[in-house]
């Protein structure tokens, strides 16, 4: 005999360590015999017995743990028991039959149950009402209200009530069997007759929820199959050579995987999109295995693998029909298929098209599953570019490779020899870092391949921020980079290149995205914009932006447009106004936007928010390397000029520990002066020594500045000075005045 009163009484423990250890001591292992048993002498060993103990056990142990304690301390876990007959259906546990004393109810369950996904299969096939007519009248129905209760619905009422549940999302399991009070005594044989008895009254109910679940677990080895396809996949769209990239398939959420992709050409990312392998869809309810793939966003397929599954060789043709607002669908849904048979696929009865044969007496596709993943991705691509949602088009001849140049297009240059030029970019390291490496320009391998990466490791976001001390060649090094993507030469004007300054009273979006002014009735347009614009129609072409200096104003007061659009893929509002038909009223950010930063760090800028450094690569350029930027100086400068920069190289070597050393621009505007000294009548020069102080004092020592720390560097230039220049020297004389100044204030600087 059992004593229900009793595991009432145990369920009402009030500390949660010792009710969970009593309530498994007591049940988990007599009721999970007793099941194993039971489902023996039912289905033979196809089953396994699931059970409440693990649940318990855990939260004992967790409570026994300070860390964990006081947040188990007020929990109901412990408050019920279960164990149930489950079989295993590709991957999945499938429960057909539950045992669960409810301490919280106070009641005996004895159920088999349904998702809710697969009730409102029945519903929508019109088979529940009938499967509820045939089911035994004893037989409640239940629908899950909490963690530990459960509402009796009255057959009649059962679909309505799911079909009420749609809209606002609710799913929750329905149960189907017998319900007893959780008091007095029962005979072990009683309950396990119980259990018999619902098993053979719900036979119908368990028998459909495994069918469902064998015919779902065939659908989702259709779809395991696609997704299993990682391996990039060479295609050709209007001519043109593309690669389209996998990523890793993410973890099922809410019944679905998804996989998102990237379409490339010579590394340029030109679009994203994103497989969708679902179980069930939770927004509609639908219960059917679905293969869903987005681009950009916009759902371009959504079709049901079920269809399959049958008993020989299924050919599986996709219906397309095209539901946009303002646009003739018909003749969208036309232009699509004519050329999809333009890329080679089949097309039949003016609405579908041809994807594969399955074969399901071997589980397996008929043709290379590689080619067949490609295809569905290339189709959405191609229904994206006739649809134009994401403002995706493609180029469809060579013709359309140059740039067209009007008011609302790239043309920073105003030069007319780009007319008619083809500019191809290319990503591959080695082509940009062997352009860098013939610039006149000197930086570090390990410092552009981190600039590469930086730019490159993300195919949505490209955002670099280039710190470091004034003239260490920050916006010359994005210069080089995005020329030599390219294949031009530092000196050469890119069109796809465009420089902004920053300026100091930038306080919101306006400044990069424009506005629509009342008083001049027309949109303000900005380069930044401008480029933006360009960007999206011509998707092949990388477009970089260098935002020079951006920290003079708040980077995220005017940035924070950018850094919300590139982040969430979602468009940027410009204006609400008709009128304006050059310029879209809403707007996103394209993956061939390139953004890089240059910032210097000084009391005229603004500091980086967390917000903006979170969302960027930042790289610092403070290391110069001087010696091989002189082996690139013309050769007569160098030998008439070699003791002069032998001492300006002693002069950097004593400024950069602490961080007052110079850079490129510096040493190289000391080099041409000093050179083009030499270049003057005799008559007119003055001492090489005198030149030498007059380019030290008015580039290097101006900003020297600092308080005890640097007193030893003072010390060590003065003495520098009295060697090379003399004690009467401009540089030695500012030296010793600087050295008693912070003697005497604790502080010191150049100017005075």
């Amino acid at each position: 005999m059992i004593n229900l009163s009793n595991y009432q009484q145990i369920f009402d423990i009030d500390n949660t360590t010792e009710r969970c250890k009593k309530v498994n001591e007591t049940m988990e292992q007599f009721w999970k015999s007793e099941l194993d048993q039971l489902a023996e002498g039912l289905l033979g060993q196809d089953f396994r017995i699931a059970t409440y103990g693990q649940t318990l056990m855990t939260t004992y142990h967790d409570s026994l743990n300070p860390k964990y304690a006081e947040q188990k301390k007020d929990t109901s876990i412990g408050k019920k028991y279960f164990a149930q007959i489950v079989r295993k259906i590709g991957g999945t546990d499938v429960s057909l039959l539950t045992l669960e004393f409810n301490g919280v109810e106070k009641r005996l369950y004895v159920y088999t149950e349904l998702s809710f996904y697969q009730a409102y299969e029945l519903i929508q096939t019109g088979s529940m009402n009938e499967m509820l007519a045939e089911l035994d009248p004893q037989i409640k129905v239940f629908t899950r209200s909490g963690a530990f209760t459960k509402n009796e619905i009255e057959r009649s009422t059962l679909e309505q009530t799911l079909c009420d549940m749609v809209k606002p999302r609710t799913r929750p399991w329905i149960y189907f069997g017998l319900a007893l009070p959780l008091e007095g005594e029962k005979a072990i044989s009683d309950i396990v007759n119980l259990l018999r008895q619902t098993w053979e009254l719900t036979a119908a109910i368990w028998q459909y929820s495994l069918a469902y679940k064998e015919e779902s677990a065939k659908a989702t080895h259709i779809m395991e199959q696609i997704a299993s396809v990682e391996a990039t996949y060479s295609v050709s769209l209007f001519g043109h050579p593309y690669q389209i990239h996998y990523g890793a398939v993410e973890n099922e959420k809410s019944g679905t995987r998804q996989q998102e992709f990237t379409l490339k050409r010579e590394g340029q990312t030109i679009v994203q999109g994103c497989f969708y392998y679902s179980e069930y869809e939770v927004r509609s309810a639908g219960s059917r295995p679905m293969l869903a793939i987005d681009v950009e966003r916009h759902n371009h397929i959504y079709t049901n693998v079920a269809v399959l599954l049958d008993d020989n060789r299924k050919e599986w043709w996709i219906n397309k029909a095209f539901r946009t607002q303002n646009k003739n669908n018909e003749d969208l849904k036309n232009q699509a298929l004519d050329l999809l048979k333009q890329h080679g696929m089949r097309v039949r009865n003016d609405n579908e098209y041809y994807m594969a044969t399955y074969i399901n007496s071997e589980q397996r596709f008929e043709e290379d599953v590689a080619k067949i993943k490609g295809d569905l991705a290339c189709a959405a691509l191609l229904f994206a570019h006739i649809s134009g949602r994401g403002k995706l088009n493609f180029l469809e001849s060579d013709s359309l490779g140059g740039l067209e140049r009007d008011d609302n297009k790239i043309n920073t240059n105003n030069d007319e020899s780009i007319e008619g030029f083809e500019y191809n970019s290319n990503f591959n390291f080695s082509v940009i870092y062997d352009a860098i490496q013939n610039c006149s320009l000197t930086f570090d391998k390990n410092l552009i391949r981190d600039l590469h990466l930086n730019l490159t490791a993300l195919d949505d976001k490209h955002f670099v921020i280039l710190s470091g001390i004034s003239g260490t060649g920050k916006t010359q090094l994005a210069k080089l980079y995005a020329n030599a993507v390219y294949g031009l030469s530092y000196e050469a004007d890119n069109p796809y290149l465009s420089i902004i300054p920053v300026r100091p009273d930038w306080t919101d979006a306006t400044a990069l995205f424009g506005y629509y002014s009342s008083f001049e009735q027309q949109y303000i347009m900005t380069e930044f914009l401008k480029v933006i614009l360009h960007a999206h129609e011509e998707r092949e072409k990388p477009h970089f932006i260098v935002l020079d200096e951006m920290n003079l104003a708040r980077v995220e007061y005017y940035l924070s447009d950018y850094l919300s659009g590139v982040e969430s893929h979602k468009e940027i509002p410009l204006h609400n106004r008709d009128d304006l038909n050059l310029i879209p009223s809403k707007i996103s950010i394209p993956p061939n936007v390139y953004i890089i930063g240059t910032i210097n760090v000084d009391e005229t800028t603004h500091s980086i928010s967390d917000k903006v450094l979170d969302r960027a690569f930042v790289m610092t350029l403070s290391d110069v390397d001087l010696e091989t930027f002189w082996s690139r100086v013309d050769d007569g400068v160098r030998v008439g000029l070699q003791n002069e920069f032998t001492f300006l190289m002693r002069l950097h070597g004593l400024l950069a520990p602490h961080h007052l050393h110079f850079g490129y621009r510096t040493m190289n505007e000391m080099i041409q002066k000093m050179s083009r000294h030499l270049t003057l009548d005799v008559e007119h020069q003055t001492s090489r020594k005198a030149m030498m102080d007059r380019v030290i004092s008015e580039k290097v020592l101006p900003k020297l500045r600092g308080d005890d720390r640097i007193a030893e560097l003072l010390g060590e230039l003065k003495e520098a000075f009295a060697e090379h220049l003399g004690e009467e020297s401009t540089s030695h004389g500012h030296i010793h005045r600087m050295e008693k100044e912070l003697l005497r204030y604790g502080a010191t600087q150049f100017w005075r």
